[in-house]
């Protein structure tokens, strides 16, 4: 869920992340270092995919209304798709350049090199450290940590590559830099594309099992049946139920409801539930 907290969060990142950005895209073209043009080109979708981050929490961040009864809350879910698809195309675009200097390396000025990577890393490390909490909590904020995470492994790489360039003079291991930054970050950028898409279908949230929620709702006192059951998410951390639960009596009903939303809440943060109350074949809702 996210916080004005997470707002002014991701502003002083996105403050910190551009206005290095343009001393790496400068070190970059004068060292002739793949590496760390890559780790600018991580930077560039950065800006963006902060900036992004920030207008979302920024809409999300709005009070509801009756005809938006959860606000905006699931823009940053959007926009964690997005950053997720930028973040593909930046990869798939320094895995390309990678390959192309591997069949041809070229010239680095290494010491240059080194310089600004080592200056980015520090950046990358601040930034990573200031949005570490709050990507705990939104998909949204986490996939802005992908963002600077990706930076600093791509700094990381030049540093190494600047290293082993330095000492040997073999070119081609800011082109291996590349290629590993690009692939290192797969998985991780798979990871938010994957939640951001369950959420948007409505999917069962990844640390629900549905099966598990059944099971315990059958356990609620006075409950004899489960049917109907949906969980599904409305954004990062708001989970949303609705169930039929079968009871002996009606007469039940208010106890059963009280206790098995207060179940759904302590087991599985799920806040907002719908539950219907049956006897038999005699259908009632009890609010």
């Amino acid at each position: 869920m996210v916080t004005q907290g997470d707002r002014r969060t991701l502003s002083l990142v996105l403050i910190l992340t551009a206005t290095y950005l343009s001393v790496e895209v400068v070190g970059g073209l004068l060292t002739n270092s793949l590496a760390l043009l890559s780790d600018a080109g991580h930077m560039v979708s950065d800006v963006g995919g902060l900036a992004i981050s920030l207008i979302a929490v920024t809409l999300a961040c709005r009070p509801s209304t009756p005809e938006r009864p959860f606000g905006l809350r699931r823009v940053e879910i959007l926009a964690a798709l997005v950053n997720g698809v930028i973040l593909i195309g930046i990869d798939i675009f320094i895995v390309y350049e990678a390959y192309q200097r591997v069949l041809s390396p070229q010239p680095v000025h290494s010491l240059g090199m080194l310089s600004v990577a080592v200056g980015g890393l520090v950046i990358n490390a601040i930034s990573a450290r200031i949005l570490s909490r709050a990507s705990k909590r939104s998909l949204n904020v986490r996939s802005a940590f992908l963002h600077v995470v990706s930076d600093a492994l791509g700094s990381m790489g030049a540093i190494v590559a600047g290293i082993l360039m330095f000492f040997t003079g073999i070119y081609v291991f800011d082109a291996l830099a590349g290629l590993l930054i690009g692939i290192i970050m797969i998985p991780s950028i798979w990871a938010v594309l994957k939640e951001s898409s369950n959420i948007l279908l409505e999917s069962c949230p990844s640390g629900v099992g549905i099966y598990m929620v059944k099971n315990e709702l059958k356990n609620v006192q006075g409950v004899k049946d489960v049917h109907d059951l949906h969980v599904w998410s409305i954004s990062s951390g708001i989970y949303s139920l609705s169930v039929h639960l079968v009871v002996d009596s009606l007469t039940q009903g208010t106890e059963v409801l009280r206790n098995a939303k207060q179940m759904l809440e302590d087991q599985f943060k799920i806040n907002h539930a719908t539950i219907q109350i049956e006897e038999h074949c005699i259908d009632e809702i009890v609010h």
